[in-house]
């Protein structure tokens, strides 16, 4: 009985501090459980927020990028479509309901709220980087090497837009240009395994076997699940 009555204090207690702080302030402490990527007790304190709030569309962009990072893309779209109708001049709930569309294999909805993000704030270079790669899947090519020159010209350390630039390159056949592209990811990255396995490749193509070798045997030792059969094809 004693037990019992702890407990029914402690939930108690529990509601009455759901009951005093401000949807801000639950959002706060949601956004420092995501920092810890602990995505499930942020979810409950965003529940909170938007309890509190309900025209909150920072705490429905909040949570849908929670339920993104859980994989529970239905919930993270719901989110994303609640923020964007509470207020469609924020950038980020388009870019995030890109991510959602993306990852659901909605490109051309993807590349549409990509493109929709960018006038609301076009300094954004995952904006360009994101687009580009839903433009290459798409076979866009000319508009994914203007997506991935913009995120260079803005941040020459970005390994993936070099690699990703490098990858069409490749399918076009430009494999010297490739191959530039390529180095500039692994020295951005020594342990990038991808644009290890893809250089690797393109010299094959270029023939530069001993530099392939070299590069695709530094793949296999990054685990890269490729790089192994290319080693026992080409380099023994």
């Amino acid at each position: 009985m004693q037990n019992l009555a702890k407990y029914i204090v402690i939930i108690t207690l529990l509601m009455c501090q759901a009951c005093s702080k401000s949807s801000e302030a639950f959002l706060e402490k949601g956004r420092t459980f995501m920092q810890e990527g602990n995505f499930k007790e942020a979810v409950r304190y965003f529940n909170w927020a938007v309890e509190k709030d309900a025209q909150s569309y920072a705490a429905f962009n909040a949570r849908g990028a929670a339920y993104f990072s859980l994989k529970d893309y239905d919930n993270a779209l719901l989110d994303f479509n609640q923020s964007i109708k509470l207020n469609d001049k924020d950038y980020k709930a388009f870019m995030n309901r890109g991510n959602v569309r993306r990852e659901t294999n909605d490109l051309k909805g993807a590349l549409a709220d990509y493109t929709q993000a960018l006038p609301l704030n076009n300094n954004v270079p995952d904006l360009y980087l994101n687009r580009g790669v839903v433009n290459a899947q798409l076979q866009n090519y000319d508009a994914a090497l203007k997506d991935f020159n913009e995120v260079i010209k803005r941040n020459k350390q970005n390994k993936n837009a070099y690699y990703n630039r490098g990858n069409i390159l490749y399918t076009q056949k430009k494999f010297k240009e490739a191959i530039a592209d390529f180095r500039t990811a692994v020295q951005l990255d020594a342990r990038f395994a991808k644009a290890l396995y893809a250089l690797g490749m393109a010299e094959l193509l270029a023939d530069k076997k001993e530099d392939a070798c070299m590069h695709l045997k530094q793949a296999a030792n990054l685990n890269h699940p490729q790089a192994d059969g290319k080693v026992i094809e080409y380099c023994k």
